[in-house]
């Protein structure tokens, strides 16, 4: 009997060792290899330096490159990761980046949104991949989102025989029609913060004000704003919800739509049917001045849709199917 439990012990005992260590080997089995390599691709934009970083798809010899950077004060960070995962998975290089003043990028003063002064960055990104020996820099495309969507429609047009395919995604157009959708009862106080800080120097602080807030005064007021912006943010850099406050006075005056007629490649655009940031009619006047344009238009999508399922699903796959189309060989 004795002999008998003991190899019974001695079976169960086995068995338990036999399922921990498998659990345990389970666990420490390490994750599957992305299908890319990230190395840092910073580059010198006037006396600044942009923080960057390119992503290499595997097994590919001189890809096509994608350049993204991000919206309205966002970091690239931020939700871009998920499309620039299914771009490097398509075959496509990918160079993601930080405005000066924002992030890890260089420059003073801190968090200033400025229309020009960032589509310069993307000229000095278009010029440094252009020179990188690991891509093909006569195969560049251009992805932008909210306010570099609109960002992308100006640098394209400024270069030329250079880009070859552009995506503007629920892109700012006009400042002004924007401007119009702002509420009246926040208007004293967006003059107010905005003139104080447009006569700061640049060797000042500036007077930052949030970007979205709840039931409150703030950059960017709309219906979908708080939460979707909310969804964006890198967990502990809750911190970077503020922009210089001198947007508010430059932005009704920079219309990336003025671009559309000279931007010599094909252009798709990205719309929400109910986007609460940017007048969708906006857009679709931009579309019809676009020599080689492209419309999806989400229904019944709201600003940030694109950004989550199931929009995203349907935006990333036109987008990808985009690129192939005029970036491949």
């Amino acid at each position: 009997m004795q002999s008998t439990l003991t190899r019974w012990r001695h079976a169960w005992m086995a068995g338990v060792a036999a399922l921990a260590f498998g659990a345990t080997a389970q666990a420490a089995a390490p994750a599957p290899a992305a299908p890319y390599t990230v190395v840092n691709a910073s580059f010198a934009c006037q006396t600044a330096t942009c923080d960057a970083e390119l992503w290499l798809p595997k097994g590919v010899s001189k890809p096509p490159v994608i350049l993204m950077a991000h919206g309205f004060g966002a970091l690239k960070d931020w939700g871009l990761q998920p499309f620039a995962e299914r771009f490097v998975k398509a075959g496509f290089a990918v160079v993601r980046f930080d405005y000066r003043g924002f992030g890890k990028s260089g420059g003073l003063p801190r968090r200033v949104v400025n229309g020009p002064a960032q589509v310069k960055d993307w000229l000095s990104a278009i010029d440094a991949v252009r020179l990188r020996g690991d891509v093909d820099g006569s195969r560049i495309g251009l992805w932008g989102s909210s306010f570099s969507g609109g960002l992308v429609l100006v640098a394209a047009s400024q270069s030329r025989g250079v880009v070859k395919a552009v995506s503007s995604q629920v892109p700012f157009v006009n400042g002004f029609q924007s401007a119009l959708t702002y509420p009246l009862k926040y208007q004293p106080r967006a003059a107010w913060d905005g003139l104080r800080d447009l006569m700061r120097s640049d060797k000042d602080e500036p007077i930052y004000i949030p970007i979205v807030a709840k039931d409150a005064f703030a950059a960017l007021v709309c219906a979908e704003c708080v939460d979707g912006y909310g969804k964006l943010v890198t967990p502990g850099q809750e911190a970077e919800n503020k922009v210089a406050a001198r947007i508010l006075m430059t932005l009704p005056w920079f219309a990336p739509a003025s671009s559309a007629p000279h931007i010599a490649a094909p252009v798709l655009v990205v719309a929400a049917e109910n986007d609460g940031l940017i007048p969708v009619k906006g857009v679709r006047e931009m579309v019809k001045a676009l020599p080689q344009g492209e419309y999806l238009e989400l229904k019944g999508a709201d600003h940030f849709a694109p950004y989550a399922l199931p929009a995203f699903e349907q935006v990333v796959s036109r987008q990808t199917a985009f690129f192939l189309k005029n970036l491949a060989r």
